[in-house]
């Protein structure tokens, strides 16, 4: 592609850096989370031959064999687990750039939609947090870009790594390959654009998914709406997140009209293929995180809306403004309960040499990590906290669903920002 400078290119490129930099503290700094800890727990430390011959929702696995593969190299630690993530995140910016310049020129709606792109509040957490979501969205869109530019084996292959990384990306792989094939008239390429694709994947997969079972896909919701009002969720600002559930799908269908092409078509067919699986074989609604994949195509289907009516493009900065204001570095939205485990464990070694803890699930997963990773494999197991259970102090999650408290217990630590207590006799 032609080197391309300008005021326009450099503002999102300089952007671009900053959120990656973003991605690389958070990576270094916040607490693990419970699935990054079940992550951990269940598909990095057993011996590989587990690894290959398991299955579960939260086993994405080309993901798993990276992080193995980097705690291995650089020991146990929250920024070792998720170095797979931030390659995940530095592939999707550079992508997203070079796919808005192709579409937009080096103009201010290029520079928005990048922007928009780099941060959506629906996006945002998953490009520091050690799960395969990050990886897959940046195979998913250098795949557009390969494909735009009709790099067929390498379009092929990107789509078949981010269902590797991801196996719900199956959905939108295919539906990009179908739309590409169809807009394109690129018949004659149907074998260069499936079959190094489909090799990869099912070299990195077939072993594991091979163990599946209907139980293994058990997260989503029962009807579609509610699956649409989660992807369009702004954490803490229900207001922006009602105007949003409004213009927000009104700008798609605006662009699916307009555009009327490979991205119309594909983000069409996710939603046929989504359909099909729910009435067909009972797999629920997408639930926010494992329907990512619309985020990025509705945004691309949005900024064609906005190319036509330009007030729109104001729009899209705003949501990226809306969207920054409500990322909290050191919280993950979905994980809150989680974001003092690191504090919560370095609170109980001052409180007790080797104490028996209890911890309310899923806070257990977050602390197993790190007696493990704080080398404390002395102390005993925490275990989840149940009615009777005997221990020296209890760990519980604040909030809705929160356990009874029982008698005679008092709080000995207390941490604000998640809810979390420590309780003793």
């Amino acid at each position: 592609m032609e080197r391309i400078s300008s005021n326009w290119t450099n503002a999102a490129a300089a952007a671009l850096g900053a959120v990656f930099a973003m991605h690389v503290w958070r990576a270094a700094t916040a607490s693990i989370t419970t699935d990054e800890a079940f992550t951990f727990t269940a598909f990095v430390t057993p011996p590989l031959l587990q690894v290959l011959t398991s299955y579960d929702a939260n086993h994405h696995v080309l993901h798993s064999l990276l992080c193995k593969l980097t705690v291995a190299l650089l020991g146990a630690s929250e920024f070792s687990l998720r170095l797979p993530a931030l390659l995940g995140a530095a592939l999707y910016l550079a992508a997203c750039r070079r796919l808005t310049l192709g579409l937009f020129d080096a103009t201010p709606l290029m520079a928005a939609t990048c922007l928009l792109l780099a941060t959506y509040s629906g996006l945002v957490d998953y490009f520091s947090l050690a799960r395969g979501y990050s990886l897959a969205m940046g195979f998913l869109v250098g795949g557009l870009v390969m494909a735009r530019e009709r790099r067929w084996e390498r379009a092929s292959l990107c789509f078949g790594l981010a269902v590797a990384s991801n196996p719900v990306f199956v959905i939108p792989a295919a539906a990009a390959i179908a739309a590409t094939l169809y807009v394109e008239r690129a018949w004659r390429e149907a074998d260069r654009l499936i079959v190094p694709g489909a090799v990869a994947a099912l070299v990195v997969l077939a072993l594991p998914v091979s163990r599946a079972t209907a139980g293994n896909f058990y997260l989503g919701y029962d009807t579609p709406w509610k699956s649409l009002r989660s992807l369009l969720e702004f954490p803490h600002q229900p207001g922006a997140s009602a105007v949003l559930r409004v213009l927000f799908p009104l700008l798609v269908v605006g662009g699916m009209w307009l555009e009327r092409g490979v991205y119309a078509l594909m983000f069409s067919l996710c939603v046929v293929l989504v359909t099909a699986l729910h009435v067909l074989a009972g797999v629920p609604w997408p639930y926010g995180r494992t329907g990512i994949y619309f985020l990025p195509v509705g945004i691309l289907l949005a900024a064609f809306a906005a190319r036509r009516f330009r007030w729109a493009t104001l729009l899209l900065v705003a949501v990226a403004g809306m969207s920054l204001i409500a990322v909290r570095p050191q919280v993950y939205s979905e994980w809150e309960s989680d974001a003092d485990s690191r504090q919560v464990m370095e609170a109980l070694r001052q409180l007790h040499a080797r104490p028996r803890v209890a911890a309310s699930q899923p806070l257990q997963f977050g602390l197993e990590f790190y007696q493990r990773t704080m080398k404390l494999e002395l102390w005993p197991r925490v275990v989840e906290f149940t009615d009777g259970m005997e221990a020296d102090y209890y760990v519980l999650a604040g909030g809705q669903g929160r356990p009874p408290i029982p008698p005679g217990l008092r709080v000995v630590r207390r941490f604000p920002r998640s809810g979390v207590e420590i309780l003793a006799r």
